[in-house]
């Protein structure tokens, strides 16, 4: 059976609703599907209701994905099964998102000084976990580049020249917030991070719960130390697609990178 763990809807910066998600979902024969949307989980209530017109075809886990910085690097934890009448999470999700949109501000009269003039409005405001990814869409849209990659290499990469840093919180305070919620924290695509110690640190000095093993960014062979890292901490083992829909991003449909059911399910029936 195919599952899931790791998509993007509307709510975040991925292009299809929670609906559309799960009506996905189900035509690909992926029975579990966690919506993990960035610094949100406002699109899981409309995925659970989508779920539930299928006949209970799929089962949608309730998620989120939060990003923090430590040392040099941006590291994201997905949180499983949380509960969403936590305030302390809630009340820090909306923070991190307003603080995102301030960001964009900063960004968009960046991009101004240097010739590009893009509206705000073509960065999707109902969205409200607005990031980067919104405004390299807006560019393309306008014609300035091709591809979302273009305007990331040339622009938006950290160091860039229309970069701004966002404000992230610490992985111990995320992984805190996200057990204060009830729910189980997991160390998100360890092969991203650019020093490739920092997944042993960081889990053997932050409480997680589980590691996404099962990730684009990491192939056969990237992926090869990560089970035994996991068996070795007693580690729950995660895994999805990261989909967002975006054209030049793999995957570009879901059920394209798959994770079975039993490979995960640790995750899926915690608790």
């Amino acid at each position: 059976m195919l599952v899931d763990l790791h998509t993007h809807s509307t709510f975040s910066d991925g292009r299809y609703t929670p609906t559309m998600l799960v009506e996905e979902a189900a035509a690909q024969g992926i029975v579990v599907l966690a919506i993990t949307d960035h610094d949100s989980w406002n699109g899981v209530a409309e995925a659970q209701a989508a779920a539930a017109r299928l006949g209970g075809k799929v089962r949608v886990l309730t998620g989120v994905e939060l990003g923090t910085q430590y040392e040099n690097d941006s590291v994201h934890i997905l949180g499983y099964h949380v509960r969403t009448d936590c305030l302390a999470l809630q009340n820090k999700m909306d923070e991190m998102r307003h603080a995102r949109e301030r960001r964009l501000y900063e960004m968009l009269a960046k991009l101004d000084a240097l010739g590009y003039h893009v509206e705000v409005e073509a960065c999707d405001p109902r969205n409200r976990a607005v990031g980067r990814p919104h405004v390299a869409k807006a560019l393309v849209t306008k014609g300035y580049f091709a591809t979302v990659q273009q305007v990331f290499d040339a622009l938006l990469r950290r160091g860039g020249p229309a970069y701004v840093p966002q404000p992230k919180l610490l992985p111990d305070e995320a992984v805190a917030l996200i057990h204060a919620a009830g729910g189980s924290a997991v160390l998100a695509h360890p092969s991203e991070l650019a020093d490739q110690t920092l997944p042993e640190r960081l889990l053997s000095s932050v409480p997680f719960d589980g590691l996404e093993v099962y990730h684009p960014s990491a192939d056969a062979a990237a992926r090869r130390p990560w089970p035994g890292v996991a068996r070795s901490r007693g580690l729950l083992v995660s895994g999805g697609s990261d989909f967002h829909a975006i054209p030049d991003r793999f995957p570009t449909r879901l059920g394209v990178w798959q994770v079975e059911y039993n490979d995960v399910k640790g995750v899926i029936e915690w608790k």
